[in-house]
């Protein structure tokens, strides 16, 4: 039987070639990103953010195993301050305004997440906070393969997503929703892949809305 990531992500690995191939991503990685792009994201994922955090941590909550609960809270907590930290020294530099409204897709993409929560399932929960991780690991460790560091106003971004201790924390949360998707059943572990293939739409949306802006 297939491990539930390796299905998840066969569902969703189209979108995820949308997204490596937008020019978002392709402009970010040479350092051509025009800074207006730039800046209208780290915006919208600072409006972002602040509600993901939120959930992490109400989704931890819901972890029985206490061993379980403390690796994924210790998960959060890193990866929550190590975004902070990158995003404020992006914000230094180019003079990043905060203060938008949510768009449209974070407004959306928030809710989705929000709506998994809510269920009080932690399987359909778990997948549906999953794409923001397990996206921008891989997005970041491509990037190291394809991006030209030197001199590149993005450089922290490109590292703060592409670093190992990163990754090997992600591979962390892929072993355990893999535990979870094996002992559910079927019908909440179809919804697992749908809640994640969803989020994966929405991780796309978000990176398009930064490029076009609208």
């Amino acid at each position: 039987m297939k491990k539930w990531t390796q299905e998840a992500w066969a569902e969703a690995s189209g979108i995820y070639a949308d997204i490596i191939g937008h020019p978002f991503i392709l402009k970010l990685a040479d350092g051509t990103l025009p800074t207006e792009q730039f800046k209208r994201y780290i915006a919208q994922d600072e409006l972002y953010l602040g509600n993901y955090g939120r959930q992490m941590f109400a989704f931890a909550a819901m972890i029985e195993d206490e061993s379980q609960k403390k690796m994924f809270t210790e998960f959060a907590r890193a990866g929550m301050e190590g975004e902070k930290a990158m995003h404020e020294l992006m914000i230094a530099r180019f003079g990043i305004d905060i203060s938008a409204m949510p768009s449209k897709i974070t407004a959306a993409y928030n809710a989705h997440t929000e709506a998994a929560i809510q269920t009080g399932c932690k399987e359909i929960a778990f997948a549906s906070l999953l794409p923001c991780i397990w996206i921008y690991n891989e997005v970041g460790k491509h990037l190291k393969t394809i991006a030209t560091i030197e001199d590149n106003p993005y450089r922290e971004w490109i590292d703060e997503y592409g670093n190992e201790e990163f990754s090997a924390a992600v591979d962390k949360v892929l072993s355990l929703i893999n535990e979870y998707a094996d002992s559910t059943d079927e019908i909440i572990r179809a919804e697992m892949t749908n809640q994640f293939r969803e989020g994966v739409r929405f991780e796309y949306e978000f990176w398009n809305y930064a490029y076009i802006g609208e």
